[in-house]
């Protein structure tokens, strides 16, 4: 084999991946399968001679056990603190992120009083607060807090994402002693990168106005916390969230910047590949190591290593390389999306990119005068085509979502955040290294105005008809299995790759077809979900491309803004508040800012509320009441509002069935009896309140540890649940036609 390298790599990605998705429990019976296996290709003359198959199964087994491993002995103890309240010493090893009005820190653990061996010392909590605390990179922290874990269950939830990053459990402060903080009391390298990290990012947010600093920041550092949801989703929605993660494309823009500063200076080219080598080991550190980060700096690392040891580097050997040395040292890594997308985007520029442009530069280049700009749009569109096709099964299985404009947002988008990486790099490291000039100004200002640039346009092509495509449904799992059978039979029967190209558009052709034959199907549906947002109620009922949002009752809009973009919303015809909570309040303003609804329903009382006002601004027109409201939507959904106590519920009628959302504070004895034997009953939290409503069938919208608190409740009646395991979605087909399902 040429490249054993390449094979070992992909397979043990793959397989890790793969485990993560499937659980520890099938994955020690695959283990047990992959060992068999082998010995059999290893036994077998024909299949030993080939050497493909028995490398292939050896590195699968050698991925399982590593994950069985590592879960049993890392992921696995932690996970018995769940629900605990307890008293912890711990270290602060990240800088403080402020997300959706809270802060959060990651801790290490060093000591608990949890009276067990079996917990082992060192592994990382996310503390959530409501206020900040005056604590930096290695402050020592003490107090009690409660340990839960993270929302959704195995594969790739949140719960695998934060076990990549080394992050085992969540928790918050318990009781009113709050947690004390106390001076670091160890200083390492990393402690230097962290304080770096924090001035860099100060520096840029001292010379540019607070929207083009945060964009900035985001695609030099990755640093969202200053991002607005909205810009989020309009990267997302256009195909290049991948700009806000560092990765490939950042480690190659920092190195062309100091080789080219190197050898301006006339640095021997060795010595230049050397200096530049410790410049993205910094880079890799002051972004936090984060698995893209890690794996585009180790592919950087090896091909600045070339030149010196006099040797031609090989691209493909370099990524499998890299992917295999952040797999063995944390097997969890094939959890994060960004090192998955990071890896395919760049396999799709290895193998796609070059005979994509030369294609096109062959089909279009034929006028001398514009030939450079025409090579130029050739050579990001193969880019993008080839990381696009690549992604694509990643991209489907965790966002649900194909976007439409990503090719044109990449030729759009691609340049301007390269030249904007080398302006906002050059402007922060004048600011810090000579503050009393104004040399670094000019550099921040163009550097803001193409972030200016950046995130209009980035909004302009997510308002576009149709920029994105919801593909939550189970036949994107046909597809992908399709397409691999596809590649298969195009590899016998061509005897190698020569149908590659036909078959990737067969396979897109049916994805699209899919798409489209699908939203087909669901015209003139009503839709009604409960979204899985902890101990509060939001419902959604969408149609055809609109839809009514009754209750925000959650801190963290992008939930619903999400779930909103995979039905492919693009009016919201109405926004009602239910509760007093600030946390539906914000979530609210920040909804309506992304979607400018037709109509905002919600209490008198609520009005002088500034969150309020903010959505209200941004709202066609406001109606209040004062104890009910009723509105009709799309000739047969109907929604009245009633005041229950200190907030609101509402009931939901479409095609004869009725449901009615009841948010924790609303109390059900104040209800009309006409509402007292809905179809369905939704409801936060506890059922205290309930009062006699009776309903066919119960959704606990709560999260797993008060889930778990209403087991006997939920055992006596028919019902469904969210509890971080997903959305409960009704799907209304006609008169008193009902299903009911769970989604992602």
């Amino acid at each position: 084999m040429k490249r054993p390298l390449v094979l070992v790599g992909f397979c043990y990605l793959l397989t890790l991946a793969a485990a993560i998705f499937l659980g520890a429990d099938i994955s020690f019976m695959l283990l047990w399968c992959c060992a068999g296996g082998f010995a059999v290709t290893a036994l077998w003359k024909k299949t030993r001679r080939a050497v493909i198959l028995p490398l292939a199964f050896a590195a699968s087994t050698a991925a399982l056990v590593s994950f069985c491993v590592y879960y049993r002995f890392s992921v696995e103890p932690p996970r018995a603190l769940d629900g605990k309240n307890l008293n912890v010493e711990g270290t602060v090893c990240e800088l403080p992120e402020r997300r959706y009005g809270r802060w959060y820190y990651i801790v290490r653990v060093d000591k608990t009083d949890f009276k067990s061996a079996c917990v082992p010392r060192g592994f990382k909590v996310r503390i959530s607060l409501q206020n900040g605390l005056n604590a930096g990179p290695y402050s020592r922290v003490k107090g009690k807090i409660h340990f839960f874990l993270p929302s959704g269950g195995d594969g790739f939830s949140s719960r695998g994402y934060y076990a990549s990053k080394g992050v085992m459990m969540f928790a918050w402060p318990d009781g009113g002693a709050g947690v004390t903080i106390l001076p670091a009391a160890e200083k390492p390298p990393y402690y230097y990168a962290m304080h770096l990290r924090q001035k860099l990012i100060s520096a840029v947010q001292d010379m540019l106005p607070q929207q083009e600093a945060s964009l900035v920041n985001g695609i030099l550092l990755g640093d969202k916390s200053g991002l607005h949801d909205n810009l989020v989703s309009d990267f997302r929605t256009d195909g290049i969230s991948h700009l806000l993660s560092v990765s490939g494309l950042h480690m190659s823009t920092i190195a062309e910047l100091l080789i080219f500063m190197l050898l301006f200076f006339h640095v021997p080219k060795r010595m230049a590949a050397g200096i530049t080598a410790c410049g993205i080991l910094g880079f890799m550190a002051v972004t936090c190591f984060v698995p893209s980060v890690t794996r585009s700096g180790i592919m950087c690392l090896l091909c600045l290593a070339a030149p010196i040891i006099s040797r031609r580097s090989d691209p493909l050997n370099s990524l499998c390389t890299a992917v295999l040395i952040i797999c063995i040292a944390n097997p969890y890594a094939a959890a994060d999306v960004g090192l998955l997308l990071s890896f395919f985007a760049t396999l799709g520029l290895i193998l796609l990119a070059g005979p994509a442009a030369d294609f096109l530069n062959k089909k279009l280049d034929r006028i001398h005068a514009i030939s450079p700009l025409v090579r130029g749009i050739n050579g990001t569109l193969a880019t993008s085509v080839g990381a696009s096709l690549f992604t694509l099964p990643v991209i489907l299985l965790s966002f649900r979502t194909v976007s439409a404009v990503a090719p044109l947002a990449n030729v759009l988008e691609l340049v301007p955040a390269s030249v904007l990486m080398a302006l906002g790099a050059a402007a922060a490291a004048l600011r810090l290294l000579l503050p009393q000039t104004e040399l670094a100004m000019p550099f921040a200002l163009a550097a803001g105005l193409i972030a200016k640039y950046m995130r209009l346009c980035a909004s302009w092509l997510a308002g576009l008809p149709f920029a994105s495509f919801s593909a939550s449904q189970g036949f994107v799992i046909i597809w992908l299995g399709g397409t691999f059978l596809l590649f298969s039979a195009a590899l016998a029967i061509g005897k190698g790759t020569s149908l590659f190209p036909q078959t990737a558009c067969l396979s897109v052709i049916m994805l699209f077809t899919g798409i489209f034959s699908f939203r087909l199907c669901r015209q003139n549906m009503t839709r009604i979900a409960f979204l899985d947002v902890g101990n509060d109620v939001s419902t959604v009922l969408t149609r055809d491309g609109h839809a009514a949002v009754i209750g925000c009752g959650s801190y963290q809009p992008q939930k619903i803004i999400s779930y909103l973009g995979s039905e492919n919303v693009t009016k919201i015809d109405c926004l009602e508040i239910l509760t007093e909570e600030r946390d539906e309040f914000s979530c609210a303003a920040n909804i309506a800012e992304r979607y400018h609804p037709a109509c905002l329903l919600v209490h008198k009382g609520s009005m002088a509320d500034g969150f309020v006002g903010k959505a209200a601004a941004n709202a066609g027109r406001t109606e209040t009441y004062d104890s009910s409201a009723a509105m009709n939507f799309w000739s047969d959904v109907s929604v009245k509002t009633c005041r229950a106590g200190r907030s609101s519920a509402a009931m939901v009628t479409a095609g004869g069935i009725s449901a009615v959302a009841f948010p924790p504070e609303a109390d059900g004895n104040r209800l009309p009896l006409s509402w007292r034997t809905p179809d369905v009953l939704a409801y936060g939290a506890s059922e205290k309140n309930v009062g006699g409503i009776n309903p066919s069938c119960v959704v606990f919208s709560m999260n797993k540890t008060t889930l778990q608190k209403s087991a006997e409740t939920v055992k006596k009646c028919r019902s469904a649940w969210t509890g971080g395991y997903g959305n409960i979605i009704l799907e209304v087909k006609g008169n008193r036609r009902l299903s009911i399902g769970r989604e992602p």
